[in-house]
């Protein structure tokens, strides 16, 4: 069966106030040409769909309309878990079209799919968290693991480490494909490595790893929630990553969607590359003047821009007016020059302590945001800085 493998569209977000709207409109027609020009059976899309847990009616429109266009009008499957940024509710608010499109959400763990047919898919067996399907005469066995946390598994890790508890859930959903068909789990989580880290479980900002080894043996594993498209060929997983860039960082890698031809113990991974429709750039420049002259010089840049400012004193308020007439400067950033260190000032915009922190955080961890205890925890020693300050 031929899959195309795609996650964390992140439906709605913004970047810093700004919308992305247009350019994920851009890729859903770009995705649709693939599909076509690829023959695809069936589509994953491994979680993190939408960016907030409330969508806007703009980002809802577009995964409506995203999954009526990408179906074909049900000639293509769609199978899709929800991310940590997603509210599995708001992604069901599209299953009246499931029978007609061929789609299939789960909305929780060990969810049972009813059985039937589904657009051109037949479901002709499901079980808990899994699904057997039957197309054009060719069979495949689906396990599907939305992200998994102590909240949405509904279970606690203090007895069992979490990576442990993981291994378990997906060896046992693998298990049920008793026939001789190939086997593919889908799953929205971190793997030890893809952040760069060692193969240990851990956890940031709330969310967990497995490992590699946690990881069971079939013939396609499809990952999502890493933004950067990485491969652990030794387990056959796979992350897609985002497509398109959603913070600076990002811009040091391609954007990309797998197209995987799956038969038994046979699996063969394509790359397809997409399109970057507006990149994000920073720039470094010294002085106000060269700050203008770079604004200007970048006017008509398709690019969202970070400028970075090497000053001697802070700069006027007329001079970031002219700065600014480049609508896609995203942010000025003053990096003031002492005679000891360079101080690099991020809250141009105003910012609170508190955003300030988990966006330095976010940074830090690959867009990871802190979870309530770290932000707590931080608070918590700021108030006593303070109360020391006055004391």
């Amino acid at each position: 069966m031929r899959v195309l493998h795609t996650s964390d569209w992140h439906l709605g977000k913004k970047l810093e106030g700004q919308s992305r709207i247009l350019e994920q409109k851009l890729f859903i027609n770009a995705l649709e040409t693939v599909i076509k020009e690829e023959n695809i059976d069936l589509i994953l899309l491994a979680g993190d769909i939408y960016d907030t847990y409330n969508p806007s009616a703009e980002a809802e429109k577009l995964f409506f309309d995203s999954i009526k266009q990408l179906s074909l009008n049900g000639e293509v499957g769609i199978i899709i878990i929800p991310g940590n940024h997603d509210n599995p509710q708001r992604l069901t608010a599209v299953s009246h079209l499931a029978k007609d499109y061929g789609v299939i959400i789960y909305d929780s763990a060990f969810q049972e799919i009813n059985i039937g047919k589904y657009g051109t898919l037949n479901i002709y067996n499901s079980v808990p968290g899994g699904i057997f399907i039957e197309k054009n005469n060719k069979k495949i066995y689906i396990y599907n693991l939305p992200f998994p946390s102590e909240a949405t598994l509904n279970e606690t890790f203090d007895d069992v480490k979490f990576n442990t508890r993981i291994k378990e859930i997906l060896e046992e959903g693998v298990r049920y494909n008793n026939e001789n068909i190939p086997s593919v789990v889908m799953t929205h989580i971190y793997v030890a490595g893809s952040m760069g880290e060692g193969e240990v479980a851990l956890e940031l900002g709330g969310s967990r790893a497995i490992s590699t080894s946690d990881l069971p043996d079939v013939d396609y594993i499809a990952l999502g929630h890493v933004h950067k498209p990485m491969c652990f060929a030794n387990k056959k997983a796979y992350y897609c990553g985002s497509p398109i860039e959603y913070r600076v960082t990002e811009n040091k890698f391609d954007k990309k969607v797998f197209v995987v031809d799956i038969l038994k113990d046979s699996t063969t991974v394509k790359e397809i590359p997409l399109e970057n429709y507006k990149p994000i750039r920073e720039y470094d420049v010294i002085g106000a003047d060269e700050a203008i002259n770079k604004s200007l010089e970048l006017i008509d840049k398709n690019e969202w821009i970070y400028l970075n400012v090497e000053l001697e004193e802070p700069l006027t308020n007329s001079v970031i007016r002219k700065i600014k007439s480049n609508k896609n400067i995203l942010e000025i950033v003053p990096i003031v020059k002492t005679k000891s260190k360079e101080i690099e000032v991020t809250n141009c915009n105003e910012q609170t302590l508190e955003e300030a922190f988990i966006e330095f955080y976010k940074e830090e961890t690959m867009g990871l945001p802190p979870n309530d205890n770290i932000t707590k925890l931080f608070l918590e020693i700021l108030e006593e800085g303070e109360s020391n300050e006055t004391n």
